[in-house]
């Protein structure tokens, strides 16, 4: 078994170049290091030994077990809404994105106007196990929050940098701590987000500077150019970023790291970075945008459904509405079917999902977002066994619906229809079990599932009901008689026995 997981592992990595171009991650923004060449090469063997240890197949199969997980954006930027001086984010000039956790970026504040931020930062409503217990009655089953954005402040005790929660606020918490613990007595994995190349405050402009080997810089416009700290980005790296990284997995029980904006940072940094991490936990998995392909778990972009399955470790990860960081005046919330949907693409397509949600400058998580969590949370309580611990099918799914979601300004501009139809199913299995998941119910009492043909059966349940159900081989599909509905609420998932 253990020669056939290495296989499958190996395997994987000789098509993840493939993978991240398709998903989105195009050759010379995810590192600077060079494929093929004598160091690339080097620092690959070193990483594959430790990517392919038993230890972080450990972390693989808790982190596919767990599915869904709520991804927290918090900070200063919080206090601000985007709004800055009566400003919104896309009113005026600027640069960059227009979420609004990149507001110090996008207004071009100077880093002492925007440290000072920090000296009004009291979020008294902030309550750990409150996040912790929205989290679980939403269905998810980890968390992860930034413990340190682009604008450089930690939401930790750090002794590495005094720009952070305790030292620097009236609040004087330790938040990673805090919610830390609420995460144990919770039963949640949790995990935290570090951006690690890209720091507006301390010099981390991701080695634009140094290691851009292009004539035209890719991602220009994420780097601080108008207010930079006179810091070399491998200072930065070695006096700040990779420091603060030690004292996070040395301080915290972390099961998952999201770092991210490598862009052009080192191939020997991503290195250092991932086996700084490994040494302490090798059970923690990091993100792919650690750079230059030595991460663990990928991603098809920011608010972005992948077209295709893989059996890969990787993460959807999308906002609850169009922002990552709080937005005062965003109100385009995603409903619970369009949650649901996300859900089910990435499920079924063998990934996680990790939704955001956006804390305001009190810590408070916006009412109508928790609402609508609940409710996809009451239909998990149901249909959870067709999702938490699947993996993909020969088939994700079936029906007429198709919906291409591909960035967060994407559905920002061009708006959600969701108009799915009781012939839309899709699957998920886990050993000789599979799961049809419908998000519609039909009118009557009978429905065709054309990829069920030829499929050995040997019972149909609904998930949470007690009703028989009858089935019937025609000549397009199976034909399925579903029992009374016994109670309301979104589709419905069949357990399908082989």
């Amino acid at each position: 078994m253990k020669n056939s997981r290495r296989n499958f592992i190996w395997s994987s990595l000789a098509v993840s170049t493939l993978t991240m171009t398709r998903w989105g991650w195009a050759a010379g923004v995810n590192g600077s290091g060079i494929p093929g060449s004598p160091e690339m090469i080097e620092l690959g063997k070193k990483w594959k030994a430790l990517n392919a240890s038993d230890a972080k197949q450990r972390g693989r199969e808790r982190f596919n077990d767990n599915k869904y997980g709520m991804f927290i954006h918090w900070g200063l930027y919080s206090q601000c809404g985007g709004i800055w001086k009566g400003e919104k984010m896309e009113e005026g000039d600027g640069t960059g994105p227009r979420v609004a956790e990149w507001i110090m970026r996008r207004k071009e504040i100077p880093r002492a106007e925007y440290a000072k931020l920090a000296k009004t930062f009291n979020p008294t409503k902030f309550d750990a196990d409150e996040w912790v217990a929205i989290a679980k009655a939403a269905g998810m089953q980890y968390m992860v929050i930034t413990s340190k954005h682009h604008d450089g402040f930690a939401l930790f005790d750090s002794k590495v940098s005094d720009y952070n929660a305790v030292k620097a606020t009236p609040f004087g918490r330790d938040i990673i701590r805090e919610l830390e613990q609420a995460c144990k007595r919770g039963g949640i994995s949790f995990g935290v987000y570090y951006s690690h190349a890209l720091d507006w405050r301390d010099g981390g402009d991701s080695g634009m500077k140094d290691y851009c080997y292009h004539d035209k810089p890719k991602q220009e416009m994420f780097v601080n150019k108008f207010d930079p700290a006179p810091v070399k980005f491998d200072d930065y790296i070695a006096n700040k970023s990779l420091p603060q990284v030690r004292e996070l997995v040395a301080n915290y029980d972390l099961k998952e790291i999201w770092l991210d904006t490598p862009i052009y940072i080192p191939a020997s940094h991503s290195f250092e970075f991932y086996k700084t991490i490994y040494e302490a936990n090798p059970e923690t998995l990091v993100s792919q945008r650690i750079g230059n392909g030595f991460g663990d778990i990928g991603t098809p972009g920011d608010n972005v459904i992948p077209d295709e399955a893989s059996e890969n470790t990787w993460e959807g990860i999308a906002t609850t509405n169009n922002s990552w960081g709080y937005k005062s005046y965003d109100e385009d919330w995603k409903s619970p079917k369009e949650t649901l949907f996300w859900l089910l693409e990435n499920v079924s397509k063998g990934g996680n999902f990790l939704l955001n949600v956006g804390p305001d400058g009190t810590g408070t998580i916006p009412p109508k977002s928790v609402q609508n969590l609940v409710a996809v949370g009451q239909w998990l309580k149901v249909n959870g066994d067709a999702i938490y611990g699947t993996k993909p099918w020969k088939v994700t799914h079936e029906g007429p619906t198709g919906i291409a979601i591909k960035g967060t300004e994407h559905r920002s501009k061009k708006g959600f229809k969701l108009d799915v139809t009781p012939e839309d199913f899709w699957f998920t299995k886990k050993g000789n079990t599979l799961y049809a998941i419908a998000m519609t119910r039909p009118e009557g009492n009978t429905v065709s599932i054309k990829s069920l043909k030829g499929h050995p059966i040997s019972g149909i349940n609904m998930l949470g009901e007690s009703g028989q159900v009858e089935w019937s081989e025609k000549a397009d599909g199976i034909e399925i008689t579903l029992p009374t509905f016994g109670s309301k609420g979104m589709g419905y998932a069949l357990e399908i026995i082989s």
